[in-house]
């Protein structure tokens, strides 16, 4: 009887002792779970969320994490998640959420972004889903947003194609989506795309006396009232306006283009070369020798309407038919 009593007390101290053991070690889980919640609402860009030698990439909390992130876009308070700010490298908002420089207001908790808030949702849809959706927007609104996306260091989606900076144009007007640019001004004016490319097509929808020209140009200092690409671009010349051109062979630098052609423009950097011809018609290409661009990116097509050029002549960005010889 004695000997059952002190096994079954044994039984009890050592359950006792396991529920202090278990309750300790619980509390301690506890502990460590409500500081990682802590840091994780209220010092999400602490160094100690990656630790010393962990890229922000790697880490548990690094740029992945979907912490909710509010903005105040020009008064208007929209929340987000980190991932979605964070879908491209190099743009604002991964300048403002991982370089430290930028602290939200201490009031509302917010960044302020000195922006139209009625087209933001656009730019958020972007980052979420990877399309710009532009229709339905009139010609000033679209370029409103397109100057957003530059704002924030975001480049347009490639489905859109190439368009024309709206900030690099001068007097000349935009549109179709900033693909059509259109000579508003008898002054001469340059145009710079957005995208650099080695190769682009233009429709002729107008061409009036005496001519423009077409080519690449550098986007450092590239100015559109001073820009003439003079010694990178050919002429197009509209024959059936200039009677002074119809003759079998242009001069050099000259290719004859009428209204409803495609002009295909090529960069050969191995030949530092020029090439341009019409309809994908290489056979008669206009050739003209182009140094290499100081560009990183290369270089970004350009336009040059003459200074006595006629109101209304036009261009469009299409897509580069297929080259036949």
């Amino acid at each position: 009887m004695q000997h059952a009593f002190i096994e079954t007390r044994s039984w009890a101290r050592a359950l006792w002792s396991f529920r202090r053991i278990f309750l300790f070690n619980f509390t301690l889980f506890c502990a460590a779970v409500g500081f990682a919640l802590n840091m994780v609402l209220l010092c999400p860009e602490s160094p100690i969320m990656y630790g010393p030698d962990m890229g922000k990439e790697h880490a548990i909390f690094g740029k992945q994490h979907a912490n909710v992130v509010t903005l105040n876009v020009g008064g208007r308070v929209i929340q987000t998640t980190r991932a979605t700010l964070l879908k491209h490298d190099g743009s604002y908002f991964d300048a403002m959420l991982t370089s430290g420089l930028w602290q939200p207001d201490a009031q509302g908790g917010a960044y302020f972004i000195d922006l139209d808030p009625g087209y933001f949702d656009r730019i958020l849809n972007y980052l979420r889903f990877g399309d710009l959706v532009l229709e339905g927007l009139a010609d000033s609104e679209t370029i409103l947003v397109i100057r957003m996306m530059q704002y924030l260091s975001l480049d347009p989606p490639s489905a859109l194609g190439l368009l024309w900076d709206p900030s690099l144009r001068g007097h000349l007007s935009l549109s179709n989506q900033c693909r059509t640019i259109t000579a508003a001004s008898f002054s001469q004016f340059a145009a710079l795309g957005i995208q650099s490319t080695r190769v682009f097509s233009l429709l002729i929808d107008e061409i009036h006396t005496p001519s423009f020209r077409v080519g690449f140009a550098n986007r450092d200092g590239f100015e559109s009232e001073t820009t003439s690409a003079e010694s990178t671009s050919a002429w197009l010349v509209g024959v059936q306006i200039n009677r002074g051109f119809q003759i079998e062979a242009p001069p050099k630098g000259v290719i004859f283009a009428n209204i409803g052609d495609i002009v295909i423009v090529r960069y050969n950097p191995q030949a530092q070369r020029l090439d341009v011809h019409k309809h994908g018609d290489i056979r008669h290409a206009v050739q003209m020798r182009m140094a290499l661009t100081a560009d990183e990116d290369g270089p970004y097509p350009c336009v040059v309407f003459m200074a006595a050029q006629a109101m209304k002549s036009q261009v469009t960005f299409v897509e580069t038919p297929p080259v036949y010889r």
